[in-house]
């Protein structure tokens, strides 16, 4: 009887996994459901085959991710987010992220790990240079930009909280590049900022990363074209933006 008890929470732990790895990637993906979408449970456990137990076990660990909310008599919506809100995500992921960098810099980093840094920058230079992308190239930025942060948070061997809480923030730092990274002039600083703080990494350059730290907590996540042509934001070094 323990043994059928057990093989009957891992399938039922199996059908919840099932059912989140389908909305995440309906979300991110596919980009089939957007900020504000509504999700439909019986929908959900139609093109599954799943019951609806472990449809609404799978919803609430969602919604404790923070990738979509409950609505009294109405469901479950895809998590939408204010301006005001972006701009604290973002400065919740500087801040984490300059703990990474401050920690990578302290102990070193390889070569060939900040290679694939590099590369993954390089390819979103590619991606705004092109001119066959069209409409999508802002949403292949953002992707691309993701996979660049992913990149540089699994540099450090230590720091596991700081991972662990950029993981949790993953919907919603995923959610600002795709909601503010849109204009060539963004994209073109994002590269350039991802440049100057590989520099750092690679030099082991502690001073100049404060100052970067600075800029990026900024009230705007991304410098404006106004405030690239100011002297203050404008040297060696080109446009500062996250």
């Amino acid at each position: 009887m323990a043994k059928e008890s057990n093989g009957l929470s891992a399938l039922k732990g199996d059908l919840k996994e099932l059912v989140v790895s389908h909305v995440r990637e309906r979300i991110f993906e596919k980009n089939l459901l957007r900020c504000g979408d509504q999700i439909n449970e019986r929908e959900l456990s139609r093109i599954l085959g799943v019951s609806r137990a472990p449809i609404r076990e799978a919803l609430k660990e969602l919604e404790e991710q923070g990738l979509i909310v409950s609505v009294k008599y109405k469901g479950w919506f895809v998590a939408d987010f204010r301006e005001r809100e972006f701009f604290e995500i973002n400065k919740l992921r500087t801040l984490l992220e300059h703990s990474l960098l401050e920690e990578i810099i302290s102990q070193g980093v390889s070569e060939d790990e900040l290679l694939r840094a590099e590369n993954l920058n390089e390819e979103l230079r590619e991606i705004v240079e092109s001119t066959s992308l069209g409409e999508r190239k802002a949403l292949e930025f953002a992707e691309k930009e993701m996979e660049f942060h992913r990149c540089l948070h699994s540099l450090p061997r230590d720091c596991i909280w700081t991972k662990k809480m950029l993981r949790n923030l993953s919907y919603q730092i995923q959610c600002s590049f795709h909601r503010w990274l849109y204009t060539e002039w963004q994209m073109k600083a994002s590269v350039e900022t991802h440049r100057m703080l590989l520099r750092c990494l690679k030099e082991r350059d502690m001073e100049t990363l404060y100052p970067l730290l600075s800029r990026r907590l900024g009230k705007y996540h991304l410098v404006s074209p106004e405030e690239m042509s100011k002297p203050e934001n404008v040297g060696d070094e080109g446009a500062v933006s996250h």
